[in-house]
């Protein structure tokens, strides 16, 4: 979508610069003939005529009437002589007015010769082209200007698509390794328990470790197929009026158990009111608990997690879900939304598929909802979360 609106404005400014520049030029031009070929030619062929007491009315007038009889005469050799009569008097018509009679006010054309008229057309035919010439090369700069970047719009848009199709393919390989793992530990417990080989009492540690991991890849199943949802045609939100400060303090009570367990503390302030949104209320509370979980996933035991919700005085809602953890680093900061992304090496290890943030935004995205990433020192603009190093911003 930026493309497109970049695209736009690339168009605008350089049509607005060809128009400019076409303009300065056609005025540099019609200022030179004026002053130079045109009173040359006209006086050459008017030599004993006013013409400014004619005026821009009267020359056209005269321009036509003198294309008038040529047409008249070129007609009059063409057709048979049985018309020589009509295009004769045609011609008397077309002479009376441009003043072979000499009256007052008459048109100062009718001593010219044809070889004169003839001359004086291919003139003002010059002139004209002379005339479309800034136009011609201002068109022809512009359509050169707008393929330049068009091409450069492909070829940025194929570099982006190769790197899209580069990160996918990690994805999947991440994402087949970190299935492969618990698989494997599943297989191999599972078998031992059939086998018989596993003490009475460590089944309960074996079955535990099952458990946790048949979660974990359910959870990366889960992921994949919750974006290839979101990206299929037929996908729509289901919207209701939802209680958003109620929707954040249930998710809160949710993860409460798992931002313990992580040796993490969670400092929550949302107002005691109801706040109605319209929206799909299981995908605004996924979006809300993936950046708890990111949270928690991305950053060490003892980290403060602060999750707040505001209302300013337009009525905009904002959902903060802030940290004190390591600020992210800017290059990867600027692609954290986009699918397929990871972070550094310490972050992939934490079991990160680049889905998560993605998933987050195109779901707002879908509600005409924003999300961004605050970090310090922006972040102190924001009193309520200005002790933390880091949040994700959601505007309602």
């Amino acid at each position: 979508m930026n493309e497109f609106k970049n695209l736009r404005v690339f168009l605008i400014k350089k049509f607005l610069i060809t128009i400019a520049l076409v303009s300065v030029a056609e005025y540099a031009i019609l200022s030179i003939l004026n002053k130079t070929l045109i009173p040359f030619v006209v006086h050459m062929l008017f030599k004993d005529q006013d013409l400014e007491i004619i005026g821009i009315a009267g020359m056209i007038i005269i321009i036509l009437l003198i294309i008038g009889r040529l047409i008249v005469q070129l007609l009059k050799f063409l057709t048979p002589d049985a018309l020589e009569l009509t295009f004769e008097k045609m011609t008397e018509v077309i002479d009376s007015t441009m003043g072979g009679s000499g009256d007052k006010g008459a048109l100062p054309i009718s001593n010219l010769t044809t070889s004169q008229e003839i001359f004086f057309v291919m003139f003002l035919f010059t002139i004209f082209v002379i005339i479309l010439i800034p136009y011609i090369i201002g068109a022809l700069y512009f359509a050169k200007a707008v393929i330049r970047e068009v091409r450069r719009l492909e070829e940025a848009d194929k570099k982006k698509q190769k790197e899209f199709e580069k990160g996918r393919n990690l994805m999947l390989s991440d994402i087949a390794h970190d299935l492969r793992t618990p698989i494997t530990t599943v297989a191999g417990y599972a078998k031992a328990l059939e086998d018989g080989m596993v003490a009475e009492d460590k089944k309960e540690e074996y079955l535990s470790a099952i458990q946790r991991k048949s979660s974990r890849m359910n959870d990366l199943i889960t992921l994949l197929f919750d974006y290839v949802r979101l990206d299929s045609e037929g996908f729509k939100l289901t919207k209701e009026k939802v209680d958003i400060c109620e929707l954040c303090r249930e998710t809160a009570a949710f993860m409460y158990q798992d931002i313990e367990d992580a040796e993490m503390t969670l400092e929550v302030d949302i107002p005691e009111k109801r706040v109605e949104i319209n929206a799909d209320k299981i995908q605004i509370s996924r979006v809300i608990t993936n950046l708890l979980t990111n949270a928690i996933r991305h950053n060490k035991p003892g980290t403060s997690i602060g999750f707040f919700l505001t209302i300013d005085d337009d009525e905009t809602i904002r959902i903060m879900v802030a940290d004190n953890g390591d600020k992210i680093d800017e290059d990867y900061a600027k692609t954290i939304f986009e699918p397929f992304v990871v972070g550094d090496e310490s972050r992939s290890t934490k079991g990160g598929t680049g889905l998560g943030l993605s998933i987050a935004k195109k779901i707002l995205e879908m509600h005409g909802y924003r999300i961004r990433l605050v970090q310090h020192p922006n972040i102190k603009k924001f009193a309520i979360a200005a002790e933390y190093e880091k949040m994700f911003l959601i505007t309602i």
